[in-house]
């Protein structure tokens, strides 16, 4: 994949890590934002793309809105200017969301929306960076297995409740992700219990899957279990392992 502006280094040599879950409203983009924090917290020069163009939420999350509706949407590579990623506390962000206002949507067919989430990448002006995380839309299309299997140096964080359709709809984009040979560094399982702030008991929010249908019996280690927590961001302390692992893979 030619990502010019990306870095000094060969795009091939670029460390990305995926974000991925089979199933929406998992926490996916809180995770992503997490690792993007975390690495710019220290001091890593760290990109987070914004790759949900249905649904991309990075902005909300940063504290980042537009106003101003959009009534066109061009890019480089169709005559407009490059993207300039946005600098939140050290992390280069870059979304769909910026092109457009809040309660605004793209009007885009698969193929189009593909190709633009393609440019969004390659034609934002990054900086010299040294990873890029990626939040991918839940599931994974084929022109994503593309991107990821032309990229270069790309691992997966994939992302579950404990529902059994979480696991069963990333099940499938596990099997995606292996088949485009995409190393998958861990999982994430959020939202697995609420915690009450008076007395400390645990309540579990989903009826478990059986452990035969969890992507953890499909040979992905669980590097976290997060709490339910209204309103708050995931904490860094949680993503020890998962941190640990994108480390590892950015050091590689």
């Amino acid at each position: 994949m030619d990502v010019p502006g990306l870095s000094r280094r060969s795009p091939a040599q670029l460390p990305i890590i995926a974000v991925a879950s089979g199933k929406g409203g998992v926490g996916k983009s809180s995770v992503a934002v997490a690792i993007g924090r975390e690495l710019a917290r220290t001091g890593r020069r760290a990109g987070l793309v914004d790759a949900d163009l249905a649904g991309p939420d990075v902005p909300r999350m940063l504290g980042l809105r537009r106003d101003v509706r959009a009534t066109s949407v061009t890019l480089a590579g169709w005559g407009g200017s490059r993207l300039e990623a946005m600098d939140v506390g050290g992390l280069k962000v870059a979304s769909a969301g910026f092109l457009m206002a809040g309660s605004q949507g793209f009007a885009l067919g698969s193929d189009l929306g593909d190709l633009m989430l393609g440019r969004l990448i390659r034609e934002t002006n990054w900086g010299d960076i040294e990873a890029l995380v990626v939040d991918l839309p839940p599931g994974i299309s084929f022109t994503q297995q593309g991107v990821l299997s032309g990229a270069g140096r790309v691992a997966t964080i994939l992302v579950v409740t404990p529902a059994e359709v979480a696991h069963l709809d990333t099940g499938r984009t596990l099997s995606a992700l292996r088949e485009v040979r995409t190393p998958v560094l861990g999982g994430v399982e959020n939202m697995a219990y609420f915690e009450c702030p008076c007395c400390g008991e645990k309540t579990e929010l989903y009826a478990p899957a059986p452990g035969e249908r969890t992507i953890w019996a499909s040979g992905v280690e669980r590097l976290a279990r997060l709490p339910f927590r209204p309103g708050a961001v995931i904490d860094a302390a949680d993503l020890g392992p998962v941190l640990e692992a994108v480390a590892a893979h950015i050091a590689a």
